[in-house]
């Protein structure tokens, strides 16, 4: 079975930032994100430089330093954290906008590909680190209904669409 899959980049970041938005009014050093976020350090770095370009987490350095985010977590999104490190985002070419499909204007699947980008730019531009910071599992196995309950009816409704 093939799989469209996120980038282990991507999540990576998200991971990062959640991991972040836990520690509101502290510092969460690399290693222990690392650790607890189950990210290999060097690629954590790498990450991390890329969110600080982009300001949404800052460096604190010295004794009891480390990286908290940039801003409140309840303005920062799954798109700019995703644009951050990836650029941006594009269920097909012919959605960028440029012309790099010889089929268009003709091509049948276009209306198909441009709502899914509409649809994933949505949820991807409604759903806050903050959302996701508070809807904390009681257990693992528990995990994925609880994220998927905490999420918006249409992005629930655009989950259980996808597995049909």
């Amino acid at each position: 079975m093939s799989l469209m899959q996120i980038p282990r980049k991507i999540e990576y970041a998200l991971r990062a930032m959640i991991h972040l938005a836990d520690n509101p009014a502290g510092v969460a050093r690399g290693s222990e994100i690392a650790r607890q976020e189950h990210i290999p350090k060097y690629y954590l770095e790498k990450v991390i430089r890329d969110l600080m370009r982009r300001g949404l987490v800052r460096a604190r350095r010295g004794p009891g330093g480390g990286y908290q985010l940039a801003r409140p977590p309840e303005t920062i999104s799954f798109r700019d954290v995703i644009e951050a490190v990836e650029g941006p985002i594009a269920l097909n070419l012919c959605v960028e906008g440029a012309p790099q499909c010889s089929l268009q204007p003709t091509c049948r699947m276009f209306r198909v590909w441009e709502e899914g980008q509409r649809m994933l730019l949505d949820i991807f531009s409604h759903t806050t680190i903050s959302e996701i910071a508070l809807s904390r599992p009681s257990s693992p196995a528990l995990g994925a209904a609880a994220a998927l309950a905490s999420l918006r009816p249409s992005s629930v409704a655009l989950a259980a669409s996808a597995k049909n």
